[in-house]
């Protein structure tokens, strides 16, 4: 989706979080079934909704010289300009990725991130999201095949 300048890249959701939602919506109707109707309510609107807004609220959006991440729809801005490269990865580390396809993103300056690792995210066009990238700052160093 494009809105003057802003570019917003859905997360890719890999198999496992549907397996994950599958195991969820299993364990609320095997509590349904017994005599736990009411348990099986308070589950369903209570982690049904935390794993609805997970999966939705998980997007990325370059708006100018700014990568904003959202994870639970809330944003996160790093400064293009501070990238120092970008890696294709499969990673299983805590991110705000829905899939384990990811690029590893790292910047120039630790204080972006408050940490020395890798930010990863998992843009559903990885390709494109690179380019754009390189648009505002070419000196970004791309390695592994980030092509989608």
């Amino acid at each position: 989706m494009k809105n003057e300048g802003h570019t917003v890249y859905r997360s890719r959701i890999g198999w496992w979080v549907w397996a994950v939602l599958a195991f969820i919506a299993t364990v609320i109707i095997v509590t349904a079934i017994g005599s736990y109707w009411w348990l099986a309510l308070i589950y369903g609107i209570g982690i049904g909704g935390v794993s609805l807004l997970g999966l939705f609220g998980t997007w990325y959006a370059i708006d100018g010289h700014e990568l904003l991440v959202y994870q639970f729809c809330r944003p996160h801005r790093h400064p293009i300009a501070k990238i120092k490269s970008i890696k294709a990865t499969t990673g299983i580390l805590s991110a705000p990725a829905l899939s384990t396809r990811r690029l590893a993103i790292t910047f120039t300056d630790r204080s972006v991130l408050r940490s020395s690792m890798p930010l990863e995210i998992s843009p559903d066009r990885r390709d494109e999201f690179v380019r754009q990238l390189l648009s505002v700052n070419p000196s970004i160093t791309v390695s592994g095949d980030v092509n989608s």
